[in-house]
This record gives structure tokens, C-alpha cells and sequence, in this order.
């Protein structure tokens, strides 16, 4: 969580403060696995499954990561380099033996692990452990202290669905540093 924490607090730096009551919720589309908010604005990070024209997964490039600019126009805006690379990007690496699944990390937070499944042709999902249950993932909320000369991330939440139970969970993971 180290890593996270100065990666995030970094790029949340350059951000201006928002209205953290009313984030807006994306749409859903059928490529959509999972989404970030923050507390520094209204502008939410989309990661997407990236299927082919059949419906499948794309094996070198599974997720689509992308803005929508709600502090703007809405629009969709690409990640840049500097988020991809330290921030929002991800990386994903086939699971031998496992038809349409793939580990996956956030540049981030390479501890936590994802795993995308490929359930039918254009649905798949993301999944990982919520409040000690294996759960599929929803979204991510960050909020992060901006006083500083450098802004510190104080806590991520995770809301999802428990597997087992279909039950939606939520864990909140304090930062201590």
C-alpha cells in the first residue's frame, strides 16, 4: 500500500477539490468491469473489458482504461502516460490452464489481486477479496489528504457483490503513513 499511497497522493495533487457528497454514478455498459472515484473531484476512471469482434477477450490488451470528465463536459478522455504508468494503468497477464481468465494488477497497487473472467461472449468480470470474502469488484473510492506540499492517501474503500452470498460488501483499508 506504500506505493499506492505516494503513486496516488501524487497524481491527486495536481487535481483541485470537488463536491465529494454527489459523485455521479457511470453508466453501465456491458464492457464495464469496474470504476475509481476520489474525493479531489468528480472525474471518474473507467476500466472497460476490451473484447473483439466476436466477443472476446483481446489476449494482449484485456482492459480499456479511460476518463469521463464530469468536472468538464462528461467526455471520455484517455489516460495519459504519466497515470498509466504510475496511477491507473494496469497490467494483465493470461492464467495458463484457464480459458478467457487474467490476473490483473493496478500500476498502483500491485498487491491486490484481480482476476478478469470472461463469463459469455461480450460479458466478463473482475474480481477480487472484499471484507474477507472473494467478491466481484464494483468500484474503488480513494480519498486522499491535499493540506500538504505532498497529498497523502488516507483510505480506499472497496464495494462489491460477495460470490457466494450475492450480498453486496464493502471494506475500508485505513493507510497508515
Amino acid at each position: 500500500m506504500n506505493l499506492l499511497s505516494i503513486v496516488l497522493a501524487f497524481c491527486f495533487g495536481m487535481m483541485t477539490g470537488g463536491d465529494s457528497e454527489k459523485y455521479p454514478i457511470p453508466t453501465k455498459t456491458k464492457e464495464q468491469l469496474f470504476y475509481i472515484q476520489r474525493n479531489h473531484n468528480r472525474n471518474t476512471i473507467i476500466y472497460d473489458a476490451n473484447f473483439d469482434k466476436n466477443g472476446n477477450l483481446i489476449k494482449n490488451n484485456p482492459i480499456n482504461v479511460y476518463w469521463i470528465r464530469y468536472e468538464e463536459q462528461s467526455q471520455k478522455m484517455e489516460l495519459r502516460t504519466i497515470e498509466k504508468i504510475w496511477a491507473y494503468g494496469v497490467k494483465c497477464s493470461k492464467i495458463e490452464n484457464a480459458q478467457n481468465q487474467y490476473h490483473v494488477k493496478l500500476v498502483a497497487d500491485e498487491d491486490r489481486k484481480l482476476t478478469l473472467k470472461q463469463n459469455n461472449p461480450f460479458n466478463a468480470s473482475i474480481y477480487t477479496i472484499i471484507a474477507q470474502k472473494y467478491s466481484q469488484l464494483n468500484h474503488i473510492y480513494i480519498f486522499a489528504d491535499n493540506s500538504g506540499f505532498w497529498p497523502k492517501v488516507k483510505y480506499i474503500e472497496l464495494f462489491g457483490k460477495d460470490v457466494a452470498s450475492g450480498k453486496n460488501n464493502y471494506e475500508k483499508i485505513i493507510i497508515n503513513k
